[in-house]
């Protein structure tokens, strides 16, 4: 008769846990590209500046997102305001809540002047009275005492599940 080894139980599960495919908490209709627009605004040292800010890059189909490109527009000032350390990564983290991470910007705005970021931000998400999906940033602090408010919406609208 052959001898068998008996592998613990707890290590069994381990094993089975960690080859298992990762849960994802959404479940998005739309995936491929991906634009984010609307009217933020980026305060420093007390002093705003609004602009409309236009995000694009990717969405895949269980919500992570890939920022590749970010504009500003608006005021001559929004012109001097530009995106640091893309791709910014992120991911729908359920229904009603996005997450983008290494957001930053160079500001050449002289009583905004230097570097906001990189920082987690943080967004709401929802579906507005135009039926339009929102991303809501309500303001959100950047390293480089930086804060950023505002509401982007995307093309195409995404149903998130």
């Amino acid at each position: 008769m052959k001898g068998f080894k008996l592998i613990p139980v707890g290590a069994a599960l381990a094993f089975f846990v960690a080859a298992a495919p990762p849960a994802f908490a959404v479940a998005v209709s739309q995936s491929g590209p991906i634009t984010l627009q609307g009217a933020t605004t980026l305060t420093k040292s007390g002093n705003s500046v609004g602009c409309t800010t236009t995000l694009t890059g990717t969405i895949t189909s269980d919500g992570a997102l890939s920022i590749t490109s970010a504009r500003f527009s608006g005021p001559a000032m929004c012109s001097l305001i530009t995106p640091a350390h893309l791709p910014w990564g992120g991911a729908l983290t359920n229904t009603a809540g996005l997450t983008l991470n290494n957001v930053a910007v160079n500001v050449a705005v002289p009583v905004l002047g230097g570097q906001c970021g990189p920082t987690t931000v943080n967004a709401s998400v929802s579906e507005n009275s135009q039926k339009e999906t929102a991303i809501s940033i309500s303001k959100q602090q950047l390293t480089g005492g930086c804060e950023v408010s505002g509401t982007l919406t995307t093309t195409p609208v995404l149903l998130i599940n």
